[in-house]
């Protein structure tokens, strides 16, 4: 099984906005489908959401880090600053989009009434839910 990325969310996400019922055969044995794509699509929304998140996250640490390496010591320049400012708020949003993603993940498992073993979380479940049925 492999890890879902950003193209792959990005297309089953531009999938389902030009077909409604492009993954009614997936939501079928869980229930009535229509009900059930609203949720799927806030589910790959805040996924995607959270990839591109952590994404950037991680792009802001690997600047800081390099231009940290050079800085003279003493007090930090005006762009080190600027990065610490920007790393926090993009950490921030990291953490709201994981936070947005873990409720939609939370509601997409009760409605599809998937079974959560005490070991699982919602966001493991839908994560292995995801991974079987888009890749």
């Amino acid at each position: 099984m492999t890890d879902l990325s950003v193209p792959t969310l990005a297309a089953a996400l531009e999938r389902l906005q030009a077909d409604d019922a492009a993954f009614d055969s997936l939501l079928a044995p869980h229930g009535e489908s229509a009900s059930l794509r609203q949720l799927l699509l806030s589910l790959l929304q805040t996924k995607h959401a959270a990839l591109k998140a952590d994404t950037d996250m991680n792009l802001v640490a690997d600047i800081l880090r390099r231009d940290q390496k050079f800085s003279p010591p003493g007090r930090p320049s005006v762009h080190l600053v600027k990065l610490r400012t920007q790393q926090a708020s993009t950490k921030q949003a990291a953490l709201m989009a994981r936070q947005a993603y873990g409720r939609a993940a939370q509601d997409f498992v009760r409605a599809l009434d998937l079974k959560i073993t005490p070991r699982l979380t919602p966001i493991a479940v839908t994560d292995r839910w995801l991974q079987t049925r888009l890749t």
